[in-house]
C-alpha cells in the first residue's frame, strides 16, 4: 500500500534536492516551495527510484521557476506525485500512434544484456536500439549469429577486463559489471566520484545577457541548438522546448535516429538535417551556433572535435555567450572519456545493476531505464541554472554530465530493504496520466506533463516534425 507521506522542501524533507538547488545556485532565486507526494518504495528495487526521478524533475521545475521569478518578479510552488515520477524513468514506454504502443524496444534485441565470461564476471554489451553500425560491429568481433546462445558462446572464451578492453578498442560499447566498491576504486569511478552530478564550468567572460520582452514562459525567446541523439540528449532538449525554448534539432541524414525515439523526445522541436561531413552544411551548423544560447551535443568528443565544435570553439564565436550542454557515457576526465555506453552500462559498469541483482547476477532498472532520463532531466535544469547564470554574470558555460554518474547519484541516496518489498509490483503497473496532440503522424500520445505549479502554465510545446521536415534557420 502506498505511504501517504508529503515531503516539503521548505520542512526540510527534500535534502538530496537541497543539495542540488544549493550546487546550482537556484537558492537565491527561487522562494516558493517543492513538494514530492509519496515516498519510496513504489517498485521492488533496493534503490529510491521514485525518489530520484521526482527529484530531478522538482529540480527542473525550481530552475524554470527561478527564470520566470528573474523574468516577471513571480514565485510558484512545485509539486508531485511519486508515481507520475516513477513513469518519467522510462516515458518511451509509453509512447502510442494512433491508440498502438511504439516502443524503442532495446531491452528486447539479442546484443543487450550481460554475458558471463570465462573469469565467471559479467561484461554488458549493447548495440542500443539497435544501431545496424553497432550490432554489426559485434556479429563481426564475435563472428557469430545474431542470437543470445551464439554470443553467450562467444563471450565466455574470453577474461572480462580482456574483451572489455578489445571491445573499448573496436568502438563497441562494453563495461564489465562492477559492485559500487569496485566502480569507486577503479581509475574512472574514482574520477566520477570527484565531480558532481551536474558540473557547470565558466569558460569564457562576457557581458550579462538579461531575458528580454515580455514573457508568457521562463525560456522564450531563447534559442537552443540540438545536437544529440539516442535518449538523454534529445530528452533534455525537449524539456527545455516544455519551458518555452525555441529548439532546433539537428540530425544527418544517414544517421538519423528510430521512429520511436523520434517520437519519445523530439515534441516541441523544428527537426532539420545537416550533413556535417559536407562544408556548406557545417558552415550553416557554425551560424547557428554564433546565434544559439544554448547547444546540446551528446556526441562523443572525437565528433565534435572534428567538425570544431568543442565548447571552447563555440564559445570563442558566440555573438552572446553560450551555454554549452555535453554529456557521455563515463565521464569529462579519466581513463574511459572517450568510450561509448548507453544507459544499461552506465548502471552495470556503476555497480547500481549489481546492487539490483545480488547476489545472483547483474540485473537493470526494473523499467529497464535509469541514466537515460536521469542524465536528461540533470542536464535540463543544469542549462537552465547556466542561462540564470549568464543573465546576471555574462560568459559561456559549459555543461557537464555522464550516464555512469547519474547512477552513482541515485545510489548516494542509500539503499532500501527489499526483503520487507513483497507487496509491491515488480513492474511499473500504476495507472497513467496521458496527453495527445494531433500531427503528421496522426494522434500521438504521451506521458501528461508530471509537475503542478500554483503560479505557472507551461506551454503547449506539441509541434512534431519529422526529421528533416524544417530548414535549418531559426524562428523569425
Amino acid at each position: 500500500m502506498r505511504t501517504p507521506q508529503v515531503q516539503h522542501l521548505s520542512a526540510g524533507a527534500l535534502k538530496p534536492l537541497a543539495a542540488l538547488v544549493d550546487h546550482l545556485g537556484l537558492v537565491p532565486h527561487f522562494k516558493g516551495d517543492a513538494v514530492l507526494h509519496g515516498a519510496d518504495p513504489v517498485i521492488r528495487s533496493p534503490h529510491r527510484l521514485g525518489e530520484a526521478s521526482g527529484t530531478a524533475q522538482l529540480l527542473i521545475g525550481i530552475a524554470g521557476a527561478a527564470i520566470w521569478h528573474a523574468r516577471t518578479g513571480q514565485q510558484t510552488d512545485i509539486a508531485i506525485d511519486i508515481i507520475d515520477a516513477l513513469h518519467y524513468l522510462h516515458p518511451t514506454h509509453f509512447v502510442q500512434q494512433q491508440g498502438r504502443p511504439i516502443l524503442v524496444d532495446a531491452e528486447h534485441v539479442e546484443v543487450n544484456g550481460t554475458f558471463l565470461c570465462r573469469d565467471h564476471r559479467y561484461v554488458m554489451l549493447e548495440a542500443g536500439p539497435p544501431y545496424v553500425k553497432l550490432l554489426n560491429g559485434y556479429l563481426n568481433f564475435f563472428d557469430c549469429g545474431n542470437n543470445k546462445k551464439s554470443l553467450a558462446r562467444e563471450v565466455a572464451k574470453w577474461d572480462s577486463e580482456e574483451l572489455e578492453t578489445a571491445l573499448a578498442k573496436a568502438g563497441l560499447p562494453a563495461c564489465r559489471a562492477f559492485t559500487r566498491e569496485e566502480w569507486l576504486a577503479h581509475p574512472q569511478g574514482a574520477a566520477l566520484n570527484h565531480v558532481p552530478v551536474i558540473e557547470i564550468e565558466k569558460i569564457a567572460d562576457g557581458q550579462p545577457v538579461p531575458f528580454q520582452g515580455v514573457s508568457i514562459s521562463p525560456l522564450q525567446g531563447i534559442r537552443v541548438l540540438d545536437f544529440t541523439h539516442v535518449l538523454a540528449g534529445p530528452r533534455s532538449a525537449r524539456t527545455l522546448a516544455e519551458y518555452g525554448a525555441d529548439v532546433l534539432h539537428i540530425s544527418s541524414p544517414l544517421y538519423a535516429d528510430t521512429f520511436a525515439q523520434h517520437l519519445g523526445v523530439d515534441v516541441g522541436k523544428k527537426c532539420a538535417y545537416l550533413d556535417l561531413g559536407n562544408a556548406d552544411d557545417l558552415a550553416t551548423m557554425k551560424r547557428l551556433a554564433t546565434r544559439a544560447d544554448v547547444l546540446t551535443n551528446s556526441y562523443r568528443p572525437g565528433v565534435s572535435a572534428r567538425f570544431g565544435l568543442l565548447p571552447a570553439q563555440l564559445a570563442a564565436v558566440s555573438e552572446r555567450g553560450i551555454v554549452c550542454m555535453t554529456l557521455n557515457a563515463y565521464g569529462h576526465s579519466g581513463p574511459w572519456t572517450g568510450r561509448p555506453g548507453f544507459d544499461q552500462n552506465g548502471q552495470v559498469a556503476s555497480g547500481f545493476a549489481w546492487k539490483e541483482g545480488e547476489p545472483d547476477k547483474p540485473r537493470f532498472s526494473p523499467v529497464f531505464y535509469l541514466a537515460d532520463l536521469m542524465t536528461g532531466y540533470f542536464a535540463a535544469a543544469g542549462m537552465m541554472a547556466a542561462l540564470l547564470r549568464r543573465s546576471t554574470e555574462g560568459g559561456s558555460y559549459h555543461v557537464k554530465l555522464s550516464l555512469t554518474r547519474s547512477a552513482m547519484w541515485v545510489q548516494e541516496l542509500g539503499f532500501l530493504n527489499t526483503t520487507t518489498q513483497s507487496s509491491l509490483p515488480e513492474r511499473d503497473s500504476y495507472l497513467l496520466k496521458m496527453t495527445s496532440i494531433e500531427s503528421v503522424y496522426g494522434k500521438v500520445s504521451f506521458l501528461a506533463p508530471p509537475l503542478t505549479f500554483s503560479n505557472l502554465t507551461l506551454p503547449n510545446a506539441s509541434r512534431l516534425s519529422p526529421y528533416g521536415a524544417d530548414a535549418p534557420e531559426w524562428w523569425a
